[in-house]
């Protein structure tokens, strides 16, 4: 019994020895490995295409009426508020044309007044059987006539004080003289240019995007225009929805948070992907993939393939920033072996 008990024995402790030495051996064969969560490694690629900031109104004003340039008070580089004079066409024959056109219509209502009396008189005259009603039909037509002739009058007024107004050519908006056309002494034609004149608050950054880069775009936050003269910080207002037929390109515009650009600044517009990519060198190819090794909760070595990843290229990542990524070491393991964190 006693020879029994003590073979008992030693089996428990060869046992014990052999369980020791495993658990040895599988922690002498783990490889050691170093790790970082992918907040810490993670990128922000920086993407940026040519783009100009664009007046929104760049008009040329034409004369509205016939007349010689008499007053052409600004010079190209002016800044001008809206409604200020710009220039001033010859406007006496305009002014005698209203003054015709008064003189007209007090003419008018004399004979309006004259007819009303007479109506006045008719209708008395033939409540009394002193008239006729083809008569009375008559005066009551002369005063109808003569109405439509003080309407039609008040019109002329109208158009001849609308066309003394077209003598005098202000800015619609803020503006910036670009281009003097007309110059003081020449005759203006109706529909001939005087002056090009573009918006100076109303700018936007035009740039023309790829298929490729709208997604990006479309996500990132923080956008700058970047010129010779500086940076401006713009926001997106529009991505037009449609392509153009030549370049294949659609036109992105952009609205300036605070300070401007000058009108037909040429530039780049850069912003940052808002996505996370796992820097080009960080990733592992196996299997004919291209990924990472993660660490999971057992010290396994877990390699993850990542969608669309391409050779010496960071790769758009969805995961999430608390997931640790085995740094060094990662060239001497294989999907699920053990490995030692130091």
């Amino acid at each position: 019994m006693l020879k029994l008990n003590k073979t008992i024995l030693l089996s428990t402790l060869l046992l014990s020895s052999l369980s020791s030495l495993s658990s040895y051996t599988v922690h002498a064969d783990a490889v050691r490995v170093t790790s970082q969560t992918l907040s810490e490694i993670a990128i922000f690629p920086e993407s940026s295409v040519p783009a100009t900031a664009l007046s929104l109104n760049n008009a040329k004003l034409s004369a509205e009426v016939q007349a010689t340039v008499k007053v052409f008070p600004v010079l190209v580089g002016d800044i001008v508020k809206r409604n200020e004079v710009l220039i001033q066409l010859d406007d006496r024959n305009y002014k005698l044309n209203l003054l015709k056109a008064e003189v007209a219509l007090k003419g008018i209502e004399s004979r309006l007044s004259l007819a009303k009396y007479q109506l006045e008189q008719a209708n008395t005259l033939s409540k009394e059987k002193a008239i006729s009603n083809e008569h009375l039909e008559q005066r009551k037509a002369e005063v109808n006539t003569v109405k439509a002739e003080h309407s039609a009058q008040k019109v002329a007024i109208a158009m001849a004080k609308k066309d003394l107004g077209k003598c005098t050519i202000t800015a619609p908006f803020d503006a910036i003289i670009v281009e003097r056309i007309a110059q003081v002494g020449e005759l203006a034609s109706i529909g001939s240019p005087l002056l090009r004149i573009i918006d100076a608050t109303r700018i936007e950054v035009s740039a023309k995007i790829q298929s490729q880069d709208i997604a990006s775009m479309q996500q990132a936050k923080n956008f700058q225009f970047v010129t010779q003269d500086g940076s401006y910080d713009v926001q997106l207002r529009k991505i037009t929805p449609a392509f153009d037929p030549i370049q294949r390109n659609r036109e992105a515009r952009f609205l300036f948070s605070k300070e401007r650009a000058l009108s037909g600044s040429n530039g780049t517009l850069q912003w940052k992907q808002s996505q996370p990519y796992i820097p080009a060198n960080m990733l592992t190819r196996r299997g004919g993939q291209l990924g990472i090794f993660v660490i999971n909760g057992e010290n396994l070595a877990e390699f993850i393939a990542i969608k669309k990843a391409q050779e010496g290229r960071p790769a758009a990542s969805e995961l999430p920033g608390s997931i640790r990524i085995i740094v060094n070491g990662r060239f001497a393991i294989q999907d699920g072996m053990t490995v030692s964190i130091d």
